[in-house]
């Protein structure tokens, strides 16, 4: 284990959790092997209710609200923002409403300490699986993380947990653009970009009296977090996923003329080239796009670095001092 001490940052996005919040912040642990100081943020997401006097109150060392709902990605966007600003080495950001007990982030961020990983996920159902939990969820979270499984070329067990920990170069370089959940859109930017991620059982418990705060419609939540997984591709990926596009178009275009020759089922020539010229204008815009992503990542990757010698640098000013 590093022997420099090192400081975390425990991240709770939060909208009317008045119910829960302050039991949460009670009982995350202070005093950790290996972390110097511990530190609760709250992104309060534009709750109505108490939320935020009750988290004060428990002792959250800092919270910063929206003006309204924003969504847990913004909230999350947001405590990471502030978390660099707070010169946080680990994150780990937490669920505000105790479905998982505070009490595991010791032994959950050790790999993220022993440099064995740059983010460490919190994978549910591993060991048991709540009786009361919805099987359509459940489903629904085993379809998810096979789709991200295949597009990362990692395989992942639970892509749509809160329970993460994350290294201090891991949120430096976090690049999200949904709107909606940010779970599985982390994990294939981080993916992408090089950081080895693992996997963790957890211990997760359940209430179904309580509603999804993301999941409040499964048909809504399957469009957008399938729209987010593609979205994702097409950023990091953008010759593959116009390239199978635009191969899935062209096969049309083939299929159709092979049947309009054998008299199967006649379709014009226009429907034809049609499919086939937009297969090929879709290969030539990813093409387009690879270049712009790979000038964009240059870019970032600059300013990462820049930052970075800031931060020595004024680290090295304050031991002259």
């Amino acid at each position: 284990m590093n022997n420099q001490k090192k400081k975390l940052v425990v991240l709770l996005p939060a909208f009317n959790e008045e119910e829960l919040i302050g039991e949460t912040i009670k009982r995350i642990p202070r005093k950790i092997i290996g972390i110097e100081k511990v530190e609760v943020l709250v992104i309060d997401d534009g709750s109505t209710d108490k939320t935020i006097d009750i988290a004060f109150n428990a002792g959250a060392d800092k919270i910063i609200s929206h003006e309204k709902n924003l969504g847990v990605a913004s909230a999350f966007r947001t405590g990471i923002r502030n978390s660099i600003l707070m010169n946080a080495d680990i994150v780990v950001t937490l669920d505000a409403d105790c479905q998982f007990p505070p009490e595991q982030i010791s032994k959950f961020i050790v790999p993220i300490l022993n440099n064995q990983y740059d983010v460490i996920s919190g994978a549910r159902f591993v060991n048991e699986i709540p009786k009361s939990y919805p099987r359509t969820k459940l489903f629904g979270n085993k379809i998810f993380s096979k789709m991200v499984s295949v597009v990362t070329g990692q395989k992942f067990i639970d892509t749509q947990t809160g329970f993460r920990a994350y290294s201090k170069n891991a949120i430096m370089n976090i690049s999200i653009i949904s709107e909606y959940n940010f779970a599985q859109e982390v994990l294939i930017d981080l993916t992408f970009k090089g950081f080895k991620i693992g996997e963790t059982p957890v211990e997760v418990t359940f209430d179904p009296k309580r509603k999804s705060r993301i999941v409040r419609n499964i048909v809504s939540y399957s469009y957008k977090a399938t729209g987010t997984i593609l979205r994702s591709l097409l950023y990091h990926r953008p010759v593959m996923g116009f390239g199978l596009f635009g191969a899935f178009l062209c096969g049309l275009g083939i299929v159709a003329k092979i049947f309009t020759i054998t008299g199967i089922l006649p379709i014009s020539d226009f429907l034809e080239n049609s499919l086939i010229v937009l297969g090929i204008v879709s290969f030539m815009m990813g093409l387009f796009a690879n270049i712009v992503f790979k000038r964009h990542a240059f870019t970032e990757r600059e300013l990462r670095l820049h930052m970075r010698e800031l931060e020595n640098f004024r680290k090295d000013d304050e031991s002259l001092k």
